[in-house]
């Protein structure tokens, strides 16, 4: 099969794929070592840890976004003061999110949507190709779900299913803002 082939009619990378493998099967672990966390820290570390992780996601990619802006040869102020509006606002309306768990939700999928994606636009930019994007990081949100309907000690919930698509969209949103 040739190269062109298969980025033609499959246009994932190895890493995208590997991301959303990865985010589908530590669903059957992560709730233990989320669980054994708490137990160690408590519920309130647990909450101040993963704000942390939050928060530094939040920095370290406002710090890729605004050094890359810096790095291009003609200045484009909008794209990038729109991206750090919307990262801004992005991460405050994650914090609000009350279960912890949830908002890993939303940055492991916004990584995945902008992942899926890049791949998806590295020739040129289509409404088709951006659909494509939402496609795929619902169907691996709805697998996710779904993986862990079929686990003993986790289930399928739809609200998770809805968290996993709107951090895909988020992370498709930045994406083309940061083109």
């Amino acid at each position: 099969m040739s190269r062109e082939f298969r980025f033609k009619y499959f246009p994932f990378s190895k890493l995208t794929l590997f991301v959303a493998a990865v985010i589908v099967l530590s669903a059957s672990f992560m709730r233990q070592v989320m669980d054994f966390t708490k137990a160690y820290i408590g519920a309130g570390g647990f909450k101040i840890l993963i704000g942390s992780i939050l928060a530094v996601s939040g920095i370290v990619f406002l710090i890729f976004v605004i050094k890359n802006a810096l790095r291009r040869e003609r200045s484009r102020p909008f794209p990038t003061l729109a991206m750090v509006a919307i990262v801004a606002i992005g991460l405050f309306l994650v914090w609000q999110i009350e279960i912890p768990e949830e908002k890993i939700h939303i940055l492991e999928f916004a990584l995945l949507g902008w992942l899926a994606s890049r791949d998806l636009t590295r020739q040129k930019i289509r409404l088709g190709r951006i659909i494509l994007a939402l496609i795929f990081t619902f169907l691996a949100g709805l697998l996710d779900e779904t993986f862990q309907g079929i686990l003993p000690y986790r289930y399928f919930q739809w609200w998770d299913v809805a968290l996993n698509s709107a951090g895909g969209a988020f992370g498709i949103i930045l994406y083309l803002l940061y083109l």
